[in-house]
């Protein structure tokens, strides 16, 4: 998510659906995910000083790695002519002078110790598209893909010291990229199969061979083929990865409609992916259509990743990266929003749900702050006077708990903490939203990410929370 138009594209997806569907994970846990943050608005787009307070929130929350979109018609000179400028050399970092505020955010976040994942991502300056038509039409249409790896390759020259990245947002909606169908033909995935293979190139051949290259950042839902469509994100990954229905290589001419003649295997170390549910409208297990990819759902992208590792499209067992989540709030948002108590908890439920699955290797936020314009995305953990939510507490402290046996198991998380770091924290309850807290368990943690899991004597209902040190107010409480 990004610009408001763009947002509110995304918010036009967000229908109604009823229902839970519980998520059945590996039986491993990942114990070593990241926590990724994004909010371009607050670290890219309002100057220096807003950049770097933005920067200190996502330490003090705990986030590991911040993400931001890099729009290459943000960035590339004369982005509304149809012409490509005379002289232009796409691949030269400094052909990019407006690139300034992402400099400022690399050199801001890697001096606070944090790592930066840049997605390279349309809308894309007039020049570049392969359709005819507006400016405007031009924006997502066809992208010429040798321009793209162009602009990738110069911005892997510019930042030799960014070691994660990803290709496109969302390359499944008509926000980011069009068409998507051809009648009933899904075009879009082919698109997106040269960008990435062109995005690739310029990585590994700017001294990033070795980095953490993502494919996909998709979208969780779309809708039927039409030619005002969004592609759901199973059908859409099969057809970047040419797979049947069943697991097994595109052939004749599906193959050729495609464009999956001499597939060559995308080298990526990962897949992208936003679990968002209904425009971040409802818990993360809320049930789901056919073709759609939520938080509840992953194991529809893990088979989809797996039958493509078998067929030699990727490598194989490839992880997962939650790279982009969220749940909007009420206030501001009054048609999408959730109670702000209900989005701390979504949050710590999507959490532990991640948490139970080996395959997943980041979880994520999306964005500090709310926005000023109420037709954006309002996800943030702060409103937008800067208070925090309930949900900025349940970022830094997640607690999820549940009825296990005779007793109540109990997943939590110290992210601000350093990696390994020896902690004491205190696991409370509350007999009642109101009554005062007592500590029921004190644990001692020293993971690598500060994450842990234990079983303390049931009471009924009530409210949970953590403490960690002097720190008494991160209550993100869940009954039972």
């Amino acid at each position: 998510m990004m610009e408001t138009s763009l947002r509110r594209a995304g918010r036009a997806l967000a229908v109604a659906a009823a229902g839970v569907l519980l998520a059945a994970g590996p039986a491993h846990a990942s114990s070593t995910q990241v926590s990724v943050i994004e909010d371009e608005h607050q670290m890219l787009e309002l100057g220096p000083a807003v950049q770097a307070g933005a920067l200190d929130d996502a330490v003090a929350l705990g986030a590991d790695v911040v993400r931001a979109n890099v729009i290459w018609s943000h960035y590339a000179p004369s982005p509304n002519s149809k012409k490509k400028p005379k002289g232009f050399d796409g691949k030269d970092p400094n052909a990019y002078p407006a690139l300034a505020p992402v400099d400022g955010l690399v050199q801001g976040a890697q001096a606070r110790g944090l790592q930066v994942l840049l997605t390279a991502t349309g809308p894309i300056p007039a020049w570049a598209s392969r359709c005819g038509g507006s400016v405007a039409t031009r924006r997502t249409c066809k992208p010429d893909p040798t321009l793209f790896g162009q602009f990738v390759r110069a911005l892997g020259k510019r930042y030799p010291t960014v070691k994660m990245w990803s290709i496109w947002n969302e390359p499944n909606l008509r926000a980011w990229l069009t068409p998507q169908y051809s009648g009933t033909t899904l075009q879009s995935a082919a698109i997106y199969r040269s960008l990435a293979a062109s995005a690739i190139a310029g990585l590994r051949g700017t001294g990033h061979r070795s980095d953490t290259i993502l494919l996909g950042e998709t979208a969780p839902i779309g809708s039927r083929p039409g030619p005002r469509a969004n592609a759901n994100p199973e059908p859409f990954i099969r057809a970047v990865l040419c797979l049947k229905a069943n697991g097994g290589r595109m052939a004749g001419a599906e193959a050729r409609t495609q464009r999956c003649t001499g597939f060559k295997k995308l080298q990526v170390k990962g897949y992208a992916h936003h679990p968002y549910t209904r425009g971040g409208s409802r818990p993360p297990n809320s049930r789901v259509n056919a073709g759609e990819i939520t938080a509840g759902t992953v194991s529809r992208l893990t088979r989809i990743l797996d039958q493509a590792g078998r067929a030699g499209r990727i490598a194989r067992k490839l992880p997962i990266y939650f790279t982009e989540n969220g749940w909007q709030t009420n206030p501001p948002d009054r048609i999408f929003g959730v109670l702000p108590e209900q989005q701390a908890r979504y949050m710590n439920q999507s959490d532990f749900m991640a948490y139970g699955n080996s395959r997943i290797k980041s979880v994520a936020q999306y964005k500090i702050i709310d926005d000023a314009d109420e037709g954006s995305f309002q996800s943030g953990v702060r409103m937008l006077d800067g208070s925090p939510k309930p949900s900025y507490a349940a970022f830094q402290l997640p607690i999820w708990v549940t009825k296990r046996g005779s007793g109540v198991a109990v997943y939590g998380q110290v992210r601000p903490a350093a990696d390994r770091a020896p902690l004491q924290l205190e696991i409370q309850h509350a007999s009642s939203a109101g009554a005062g807290f007592t500590t029921v368990k004190t644990v001692a943690v020293s993971s690598l990410k500060g994450q842990f899991r234990t079983t303390v004597p049931s009471v009924s209902g009530g409210v949970w929370r953590l403490r960690w040190g002097a720190v008494t107010s991160r209550q993100a409480g869940v009954g039972t």
